[in-house]
Parts: C-alpha cells; structure tokens; sequence
C-alpha cells in the first residue's frame, strides 16, 4: 500500500536522493499512515551526514546534531532529518553514550523500540520492514525489536512507551515484552519526572484508557506518581476515566481522586505547573462534597472558582456517583440560572466597597473586611438587596 506524502516532503527525500543519499520517511508517521491515520509529524531518515543535510538545504537547524538530526524548513515547518545511526551504549537507562553513523538503514531500524515504529517508507523503493512491524500493525501487536530486556534497559522509558502505545492505538502489548517491563520496572526511577509526566498524561488521555491497569499488572504505577504510593481502587478509576471527556485537568483529578492532601505534593513530584496543580487539586478536595440544591449553598462554591470549573466539578462528581447526575444536572441549570441573572456572590459583584462603609463612618481596618463579607453573605441569601445597600449603610 502506497503512502502519500505531503508535498514537501517528497521534496526533502528527492533532493536528498538527487544528491546521491538515501531518505526514507520513518517511525511514527509510517505506522499512522498504514493505520489509516494522518500523521501529524513526518520524520525522515537519510544516509547523508549531518554535515552533508546542512550544506544541503539552505534553511536548516542544528536541533540534535550529536545524535545526527537536523530540522529543515520548507514554507515555514519544520521537518526533522536523522542520518541513519547505529547507538552506543546505554550507561544510565535513558539514552546512549555515543552515536555511530551508518549508512544501511537496517542497521537504523534495529536501534528502535517497537517493531511497529521501525519501518521506513520511501515512494521510489517502497517499505523497508526487517522486523514484521506492518504485520504487528495488522494484529495491533506491541512487540520490540529484537529483545524486550536490551530495548528496555537501553531506554526505561520505552517501558511506559509501551503502555501508553496500548492505550493510544488500542494494541496488545506482547507477553514477552511484558515479562521484561516486571524484571526492569525499577530502572524506571533513573528517567526524568517530566518524561514520565509525558507519558503518563498521554496514557490518561488516550481513547483505550483501560491501558492504565498494565502500570499495576507490570509493576510501573508507583513509579509513575514518583515516591508516592498508589492508594486508589485502579479498576474503579479506570471505568471512571472511560466515562470523562480527554480533558488532562479532569483525567488527572479522578485518578488522583484517593489523594486528598496529597494531590498537591504528587502533582508538583511529578512537574505540573501550578495552574494545573490549583485546579486538580480543587476537583480532588471537593470531589466527595455533596453539594445542595440551593441557591445560596451554589454561591459559596461559585466564589471558589470559575462556572466552567464548577461544571467540571459536577461532571466529576456524576461520573464518581452515577445515581447522582439527575441531581447534579439540576445543580448545573440553577448555577447557569445564577449567572445569568448576574447574581451577586463575590465581594467584587457587591454593590458596596470599603470605601463606602468608610464615608457612611465605619472606622478603617478589620472591621470593614467582616462587615463586607456580611453584606456579602446577606446579598447571597437575598439577591435583590445588593441594589439596596447604599441606602441601607447611609441609614
């Protein structure tokens, strides 16, 4: 089967060829274009020397030079051009000490993780498959190139790789594989939180989110939430997730829903940013409230945070409690009700300031704060009298 690429390139792989190198699309963008999947980057691998790619082509970045990778650019994109390499040794689980430049692509493809990522494509002489990665794509198998124990201990990370590639394409990961991710799931802790961070949101926001139960079968979820222990009930969490939209702040909040307390400090082991941290730590801290069907009671939760955030707080409290979501529907229309009515429930929306209770003769300091939140308090329990404070304070 043909794959089309886009027009530039088919530009980069021709000039490439015109020259005298050989250049082929690879990896990721090869397996999504046999699956039927629009790619959405195009990598290309070459025989030429990253010195030769860079007198090449006339707009070019030195983005891995070390590795032999340099970024083209054709009308403003970038495209990622690799020399075929043949990897050193991996000292410390997570990349290679040194790179040697090959000129048999081959040689290339066997270096990479999964079968199905080490195919090679070029329109002229077609696929370059050494390791059965299109049949694995047909029988949506997960399987290494050549054995799961050398790939996963060049690499740790291609373990959570392999989960979340479950997760993404709704593949099986094979039971060899697997073996080797329970023998070396401790070398996971020698990999940087942010790439495990990476691939972890990846993993929860993937259409086959019951890959999640692979990190308890093979021993991996501790370390995903790095020097914390998992205390939720992983089967829960997962039918849970399957039922909420692929919102990252959402996902996280029920898989950290057992968290409580802890949610902030697990959030920032694990390198979220802090806008991330604030919100999922609130969905966590209220997610087993259970939040009245009353004007006013609304109100104190609306002053917490945005609408929008209090309708994702609904939508998670529906999904935990499924008998709840008639309810919490009605919950919803009465918030929508609240704000379309413009009613007042923050200090800001109150019709008064402090320096309106400081010229009817409220003396300044503590005082005036506790007798905002009053008024504030009184207007939330009765909307119409914010219109009236003025007068009332005057009097």
């Amino acid at each position: 089967m043909p794959i089309s690429l886009p027009a530039d390139v088919s530009k980069i792989i021709d000039t490439l060829m015109s020259h005298g190198h050989d250049a082929y699309i690879v990896g990721g963008c090869v397996r999504d274009s046999i699956r039927g999947v629009l790619p959405k980057d195009w990598d290309i691998t070459t025989s030429a020397l990253p010195a030769q790619v860079l007198k090449i082509f006339p707009r070019t970045f030195e983005t891995g030079i070390k590795h032999g990778t340099i970024t083209v650019l054709i009308n403003r994109q970038g495209y990622e051009v690799t020399t075929y390499r043949i990897d050193g040794e991996y000292l410390d689980n997570r990349r290679p000490d040194n790179v040697v430049f090959t000129t048999d692509i081959e040689e290339d493809l066997s270096r990479r993780d999964f079968t199905i990522n080490a195919i090679a494509y070029n329109p002229a002489s077609g696929y370059v498959d050494p390791h059965g990665g299109r049949g694995d794509i047909i029988k949506k198998i997960i399987r290494c190139v050549g054995n799961p124990i050398d790939r996963f201990g060049e690499d740790a990370l291609r373990m959570l790789r392999a989960i979340r590639f479950a997760g993404q394409l709704g593949f099986i990961v094979d039971k060899p594989a697997l073996d080797a991710i329970v023998k070396k799931q401790n070398t996971l802790a020698n990999i940087s939180v942010e790439r495990i961070k990476a691939e972890l949101t990846k993993l929860l926001a993937s259409p086959h989110v019951e890959a999640v139960s692979l990190l308890v079968t093979t021993g991996l979820l501790p370390y995903t939430i790095v020097g914390h222990t998992y205390g939720g009930d992983i089967e829960e969490v997962i039918t849970q997730l399957k039922e909420c939209p692929p919102n990252e702040p959402l996902r996280l909040a029920l898989f950290l829903g057992w968290s409580g307390k802890s949610c902030p400090e697990i959030l920032r082991s694990l390198r979220f940013d802090n806008k991330t941290i604030r919100e999922v730590s609130l969905y966590v801290s209220l997610l087993a409230d259970k939040i009245p069907l009353d004007r006013y009671e609304i109100k104190k939760y609306l002053r917490q945070m945005l609408q929008a955030s209090f309708e994702n707080l609904l939508l998670l409290q529906s999904i935990i409690n499924p008998q709840e979501k008639e309810r919490l529907a009605a919950v919803c229309k009465e918030a929508r009700d609240i704000q379309a009515k413009n009613e007042c429930y923050t200090l800001g929306d109150l019709s008064v300031k402090g320096e309106d209770l400081i010229a009817a003769g409220f003396p300044p300091g503590k005082a005036i704060g506790d007798k905002l939140e009053e008024l504030l308090d009184m207007v939330m329990r009765e909307p119409g009298l914010n219109g009236a404070l003025q007068g009332m304070i005057s009097n």
